[in-house]
C-alpha cells in the first residue's frame, strides 16, 4: 500500500465535511436554506444602528399573539431576511396607516416560512416595497421589503402613523398570516441573553450571504419559556388578524352589513378588501410611498423578478364583507395566499 494512501483518504473526508458547513455571511444553495439552519439576526443590513420601540409582553399592543413582538424604529429602512426561508405570504397594495382599528385590514406584510414549524412576520411594510414572491427561498441578510407605516401603527409624538417594523417568529399553520408569536433570541445580541430590550439600540450583525461577518455571533439555541401574560388597555389596537379584533361588543363601532351582491355578479373571496369609509369615526388617510428601493451593502443571492406598483399609489376601495372564519387555536384569522394575500 502506498504511504500516500492515508493521507489522500484524511484530505478527502475533511474536505467533504467542510464542504457541508455553511459559515456566516457565506453563500449557500436553496438545499441549505430551507429547512432554515438555526439562528436569527436583527431584520436590517449589517453595521446599522436601530433602536426597540417597544419590546414583548406590553399593555400596549404586544399582547396575546403578539406578545413576543417587536419594534424597530426602521423609517423606511431597508428590511432583510433574519433568518433563512421560503416566502409564504406578501402584500404592498396599501398605503394606509393610523393609530386606530379602522386600519386593521390595511397592513402590507411578509411571511416567511422556516420549515420547523416556525414563521417569521415582517408587518408594516411600505407601499409598493416587497421584492419577494411567495415560493421564493430567501438567504438571511437578504433584502425583502421597505418598512412603512401601513395598519394599525401609532406614533408616540402626535397619535399619527408611526413608520416602524414590526417582526415576530410565530407559529405556522400554513393558513394564516397572523399566528401565536414565540420567544426567541438575537444571536448578534451581546448580551441579556439575546433578548432585545426596549429603548435600547442595536448593531445589526445581519451582513448577508457573501459578505465577512463582522461582529460576533453567539449562538441562542436555548428555548425560552413561552408563557405570555399581557392584557391589552386598549383591545382596538391589538395587533392581530382583522378577523379576530372584536369591533362593537364594547361600545364601538361595528362596520355595516355589506349590500348583497348584484344578479349574476361572482361571490368576491373572503379577502377582497373592505371599504374604509364604512367605519364612521375616522378618514383614513394615506402613508407616505418609500422614496428608496430595498438595499443593502451586499448583492442579494437570488434575482428577484417582482415589479413593484406604481410610485403614486392610488388604492382601490371595494366594499365587501369582512371575514367570518373560525379562528384555529394558537392561529389567526386568515388564510395565507400567493399574489392576493388577505389583508393584515
Amino acid at each position: 500500500m502506498s504511504l500516500l494512501s492515508p493521507l489522500f483518504f484524511a484530505v478527502t473526508v475533511v474536505a467533504a465535511v467542510t464542504s457541508a458547513i455553511t459559515m456566516p455571511g457565506g453563500g449557500a444553495g436553496e438545499e441549505e436554506l430551507y429547512p432554515a439552519p438555526p439562528g436569527y439576526l436583527l431584520p436590517w443590513a449589517g453595521g446599522e444602528i436601530h433602536s426597540v420601540t417597544q419590546g414583548e409582553e406590553t399593555s400596549f399592543t404586544h399582547n396575546g399573539l403578539a406578545a413576543y413582538a417587536y419594534d424597530f424604529d426602521l423609517n423606511y429602512d431597508t428590511v432583510v431576511a433574519s433568518r433563512p426561508g421560503k416566502v409564504v405570504a406578501t402584500r404592498d397594495d396599501s398605503n394606509l396607516g393610523g393609530c386606530s382599528a379602522i386600519y386593521s385590514t390595511w397592513t402590507n406584510y411578509v411571511v416567511i416560512d422556516h420549515g420547523d414549524g416556525t414563521a417569521a412576520l415582517y408587518y408594516h411594510l411600505a407601499y409598493g416595497s416587497v421584492i419577494v414572491e411567495p415560493g421564493e427561498i430567501v438567504d438571511r441578510g437578504e433584502p425583502i421589503a421597505v418598512s412603512g407605516e401601513t395598519g394599525v401603527t401609532c406614533s408616540d409624538i402626535d397619535g399619527g402613523p408611526g413608520p416602524h417594523l414590526h417582526f415576530q417568529v410565530q407559529r405556522f399553520d400554513g393558513e394564516h398570516y397572523f399566528t401565536q408569536s414565540l420567544p426567541i433570541a438575537f444571536d448578534d445580541i451581546p448580551d441579556n441573553d439575546g433578548v432585545p430590550q426596549t429603548g435600547r439600540s442595536y448593531v445589526s450583525g445581519n451582513y448577508g450571504p457573501g459578505e465577512p461577518q463582522k461582529i460576533k455571533l453567539t449562538p441562542r439555541r436555548v428555548p425560552r419559556v413561552f408563557n405570555p401574560t399581557a392584557r391589552p388597555a386598549n383591545p382596538d389596537l391589538v395587533e392581530d388578524e382583522p378577523a379576530l379584533i372584536p369591533r362593537g361588543a364594547d361600545g364601538g363601532d361595528a362596520p355595516p352589513p355589506p349590500p348583497p351582491p348584484e344578479s349574476g355578479t361572482p361571490t368576491p373571496t373572503p379577502w377582497v378588501l373592505p371599504d374604509p369609509d364604512s367605519y364612521p369615526t375616522e378618514t383614513p388617510q394615506p402613508t407616505r410611498t418609500p422614496s428608496v428601493t430595498p438595499t443593502n451593502t451586499h448583492t442579494p443571492a437570488a434575482t428577484h423578478t417582482h415589479t413593484p406598483p406604481p410610485a403614486t399609489p392610488t388604492p382601490t376601495h371595494t366594499q365587501a364583507p369582512l371575514p367570518t372564519e373560525t379562528p384555529v387555536p394558537g392561529g389567526g384569522g386568515g388564510p395565507l395566499t400567493g399574489d392576493t394575500p388577505p389583508p393584515g
